[in-house]
């Protein structure tokens, strides 16, 4: 019997495609937590100065008080850096290609940038210099977590305070507290706000609690913050943009993607360090 069969025209089917996926990015949330400079667009250093401290003191009647010095002197520094990218489309592939492989392109592009930056700014965690609780190899509890509110309000650093922390940090936390109940038992509000918020949440007095995978981890761990906003800056001096931009010879179109900004601590001291495990639970 002669059967006609899928594999004898199987060459001539024409194949079906999806449209094509994005790399996964995370959402561009630290940003937002930080002091953010907008007023410059050109490459000068931004500086950051403190004054010294007043002496208020008793006197004798009739004794000269002595001035005291009210003069500045250097915190810290930021330093612009330009980011770039490029991607270069054939006119064969822009009439060709089903997708809108140039929108996609700025859809990227966009999102990589985005989290560029978070990475940058939970970079600058390691050098804040208010304190540090945890370790390396060791979970998060929250005795750290009230301990780095508790000593930020005693250095009288201003609130809100932000706490940010990579997801397996936080997740150990959410455990400890809202599974086993061993440390917060007799809260079940804060309980049930962990689970309705579980990634920016507001739980504690004047502490917004900020879930992002935008932290490094290091040997299993990483190092995560309670910051004032005051404690690191982003310093933004070319907002991010697409150029585009002809070439004949080539017969294609080329995107130039940049950013221009500088990021660092701004006040250190008004940041605690919380260094801990970041490797999900067994």
């Amino acid at each position: 019997m002669t059967l006609s069969t899928y594999a004898a025209v199987a060459a001539l089917i024409e194949e079906i495609y999806e449209g094509a996926y994005f790399t996964l990015r995370t959402n561009n949330v630290l940003v937002r937590t930080v002091s953010a400079f907008t007023d410059n667009s050109g490459m000068a250093p931004r500086k950051a100065s403190v004054y010294a401290a007043a002496n208020v003191r008793a006197f004798a009647e009739g004794a000269d008080v002595t001035a005291t010095a009210f003069n500045r002197t250097l915190l810290s520094t930021l330093t612009p850096s330009r980011y770039a990218d490029q991607v270069i489309l054939t006119d064969e592939r822009l009439a060709t290609d089903p997708q809108n492989v140039r929108a996609d392109v700025a859809l990227e592009m966009g999102a990589a940038f985005a989290e560029f930056v978070d990475a940058q700014i939970a970079a600058d965690f390691s050098d804040l210099t208010g304190g540090s609780f945890g370790a390396a190899d060791s979970a998060l509890t929250w005795a750290h977590i009230l301990r780095a509110r508790a000593l930020l309000h005693n250095a009288k650093v201003p609130s809100p305070y932000f706490c940010a922390l990579h997801p397996y940090q936080w997740l150990r936390l959410v455990e400890s507290a809202a599974l086993s109940g061993t440390e917060l038992q007799q809260a079940p509000a804060f309980q049930d706000a962990l689970v309705s918020t579980y990634f920016v949440a507001s739980l504690i007095g004047g502490v917004t609690f900020v879930v992002t995978p935008s932290i490094a981890v290091t040997a299993d761990s990483a190092i995560g913050a309670m910051y004032s906003p005051l404690a690191l800056a982003y310093d933004e001096r070319r907002a991010f943009n697409v150029r585009p931009q002809r070439d004949e010879s080539r017969e294609a179109l080329e995107l130039n993607f940049s950013l221009w900004f500088a990021h660092g601590v701004w006040r250190p001291n008004m940041g605690v360090k919380l260094i801990g495990l970041a490797t999900l639970p067994n």
